[in-house]
């Protein structure tokens, strides 16, 4: 992976998961926001999310997948089979937070759902095997 990729897409997993904290301490839910767990940092990063966080109102879980960029909101992004199916697995927990201008004034956007029912997927990668 591109060093440089790789550093913005912790530094805006990073930025996600102290915002889920935060959300949930200002909810008065400290308790929750204790138990966020930056998942790909903790578990690796084939889970098919970034964050375990939880709603604060019904205690649920939320399952944040991080997509960052110093681009604009509508530059394209890379999405893998994981991220994808777990999409479609758990639908009503799973929310893409899109963090871009991440150079110049940080801002997010966050959809819920299915991936293939909020975005055009092109297939554009393949992976050969002998």
């Amino acid at each position: 992976m591109n060093r440089k990729l790789g550093k913005l897409g912790s530094l805006g997993e990073k930025l996600v998961f102290e915002l889920e904290q935060y959300r949930l301490q200002l909810a008065g839910r400290d308790a929750l926001a204790q138990k966020v767990v930056w998942a790909s940092k903790e578990f690796g990063d084939g889970l098919g999310f970034d964050i375990l966080s939880f709603d604060e109102r019904t205690e649920s879980e939320r399952m944040p997948e991080v997509k960052s960029t110093g681009l604009g909101k509508c530059f394209p992004f890379f999405l893998t089979q994981n991220e994808l199916l777990c999409s479609e697995d758990i639908p009503d927990q799973f929310h893409l937070y899109r963090v871009f201008d991440f150079g110049r004034s940080p801002r997010i956007f966050i959809l819920n759902g299915s991936l293939r029912s909020l975005f055009n997927l092109d297939p554009v990668l393949y992976r050969a095997t002998i």
